[in-house]
């Protein structure tokens, strides 16, 4: 089952974190818990005949300075909602920048139209 880039975008901003698409801003560190979010597998999916479907697999990672903090737990919430249960992965990590903070990251496939260069 897919789900489209706006309702990722929903289900994400339905949780109140401060969240962007860029993996980079994973290392703002004015912004703690955060979300990040971004394609990084494009695959074209053949149904019958020559037709296809994109299919852009994004990775959503939640920082956190705590353990299975509230937020994390509330999107969990959103995603199980909508039909959608992510394997949730969890590391910690070495701040380079400031004290050891929580990384949890899944993944979600969705369908785009890339034909038309609106990527929706």
């Amino acid at each position: 089952m897919y789900m489209t880039k706006a309702q990722l975008e929903e289900l994400i901003n339905s949780t109140g974190v401060t969240a962007r698409e860029n993996e980079l801003f994973l290392e703002d560190v004015k912004e703690w818990p955060k979300i990040a979010y971004w394609e990084y597998i494009i695959e074209d999916v053949m149904a019958s005949g020559d037709d296809y479907e994109t299919v852009v697999t994004y990775q959503v990672s939640f920082a956190s300075r705590t353990t299975r903090p509230a937020e994390l737990l509330k999107l969990k919430k959103a995603f199980n909602g909508a039909g959608f249960h992510p394997v949730i992965y969890h590391e910690t990590l070495s701040g380079t920048n400031g004290p050891a903070w929580h990384h949890y990251y899944f993944r979600v496939e969705i369908t785009e139209n890339m034909d038309d260069g609106s990527g929706t």
